[in-house]
């Protein structure tokens, strides 16, 4: 037994692409602002499933990250 962990990829392992994500803001009846992030070439269908959101103060400006 290595002392790699068993999630680790090798070399030859061929990782998925990652796609490209985009966000959206919006506020709701109550005021509170709401962002999900969903893949930017999502089809309709796949809009239903592929996505996350936060609410309130769960997410902040990438810009103020810096």
């Amino acid at each position: 037994m290595g002392s790699e962990s068993a999630h680790t990829p090798d070399h030859s392992t061929n990782l998925p692409e990652r796609p490209r994500l985009t966000s959206r803001i919006v506020s709701g009846p109550d005021g509170r602002e709401e962002c999900t992030i969903y893949p930017e070439d999502a089809t309709p269908t796949e809009l239903l499933t592929k996505w996350v959101s936060a609410t309130g103060d769960s997410f902040v400006e990438l810009d103020d990250m810096y």
